[in-house]
């Protein structure tokens, strides 16, 4: 054999780095094959997940900012970066070409885009092991929690009684200043009750054990702001991230849904139902209170279409307010929730308002982005979607109630 055969022959040869991203890939492919198989990815969450959670989630804990969300702007920046490399690159051949000048192969551009391709590679099975798999699950990760039964009039006042006393009793509960303000404890503090009550309901869910990192707050808090994003959990870096704009009321209820994603409830559904049921159910009277005041507003939403559905508009509305009135002594004070909602809200006007904004003139950009967003969220997770979360509240309590307990 000739040395130009050899040399022909060597570089027909995949080199190490082509083998191990097709070994890779190999591996990829087979396991999102088998996450369209719900019950494997049931098995998956439960026995596996648990596992990269822990670790993963342990340390990128150790960062007190939001690991995943630099990854983020980092990964913009060089997105940009590689499209713009490219396309000159691209035009500075094809010059070349029609100029009859044989193309440079340039190292530095080639190695850039192994280092791309291999970061590629690396999010691809990141977001198949740590979002796409658990995402792909049944509901809550139980068929049953699939089956959508209807409710009754009467099992919806059920739950909303229910709710409204919980709602009333902790409304009494909550520590208040001598102007009747609500005395808020620290994020840490806060953060203890959302992992009690979380750890609390680990036995009906288990996914909910093990290990729980820190939430932090988001260095964009402006800009999720603007879109109308209260918090966010990085999948790659299996971090809770938090708007700091947030009212300080309604915290609780989105760290314990973002925290529910956290240990792989990832459908908004899950999260939202989650919320709620850690909130209602927390030692912390405060958490409660947020938690009533979130279920009692849906319930009573859903109470009320139940009756419009079965007896028209002006009936149905009628009989509600029937409702309301049989059970005025089991109702809070909607006037004290109300102020107390718009304290916590002024609140975080006035910390929004303390801090400079630099990319504000783009607000609007960014809220007309945000409703391109949801509308694309709503539409892919169709059932899935923030509003199905009051159905599998009910589920909970009327299960409870079918088991003799509350």
């Amino acid at each position: 054999m000739s040395e130009g055969e050899k040399k022909e022959k060597k570089e027909r040869r995949l080199s190490l780095y082509a083998k191990i991203l097709i070994a890779v890939g190999c591996v990829w492919a087979v396991f999102f094959a088998l996450s369209f198989s719900k019950s494997f990815d049931d098995w998956y969450v439960n026995n596996i997940f648990p596992l990269i959670q822990g670790v993963v989630a342990r340390i990128f804990n150790i960062f007190p900012f939001a690991a995943g969300e630099i990854i983020m702007y980092l990964g913009a920046v060089t997105l940009i970066v590689t499209i713009i490399w490219s396309v000159v690159f691209g035009i500075f051949k094809l010059v070349r070409r029609i100029r009859r000048k044989s193309a440079k192969k340039s190292r530095i551009y080639r190695t850039y885009m192994k280092v791309i391709l291999v970061i590629a590679v690396c999010f691809l099975w990141m977001y198949l092991f740590h979002w796409w798999i658990p995402y792909n699950g049944h509901v809550m990760g139980e068929p049953a929690a699939e089956e959508r039964r209807g409710y009754t009039i009467e099992e919806y006042r059920y739950v909303w009684r229910l709710i409204s006393v919980k709602f009333r009793d902790s409304q009494k509960a909550v520590p208040r200043d001598e102007n009747g303000r609500i005395i808020y404890p620290d994020k840490k503090t806060a953060y203890e009750a959302v992992i009690r009550s979380m750890k609390n309901l680990s036995e009906r869910y288990p996914r909910l054990k093990g290990y729980y990192g820190t939430p932090k707050a988001a260095k964009c808090s402006d800009v999720l702001d603007w879109m109308g994003i209260g918090g966010y959990t990085y999948p790659y870096t299996m971090e809770i991230t938090y708007n700091k704009y947030t009212s300080d009321l309604y915290w609780y209820v989105l760290i314990a849904h973002e925290t529910a994603h956290y240990k792989g409830f990832y459908k908004e559904n899950e999260g939202e139902f989650m919320g709620m049921l850690a909130a209602v159910l927390s030692d912390d009277p405060i958490m409660v209170y947020a938690g009533c005041e979130d279920s009692y507003y849906f319930l009573s939403a859903a109470l009320m279409n139940a009756l419009v559905d079965q007896y028209g508009m002006k009936e149905g509305l009628q009989i509600f307010r029937q409702f309301m009135q049989e059970d005025a002594e089991l109702m809070p004070d909607e006037d004290l929730a109300y102020r107390d909602e718009m304290d916590a809200y002024e609140a975080a006007e006035e910390a929004y308002a303390a801090d400079s904004h630099p990319l504000e003139q783009y607000s609007d950009t960014a809220a007309e982005a945000a409703d391109v967003g949801w509308d694309t969220q709503e539409a892919v997770s169709a059932e899935n979607y923030y509003d199905d979360g009051t159905r599998l509240f009910m589920d909970y309590f009327m299960g409870e109630k079918a088991k003799g307990t509350k």
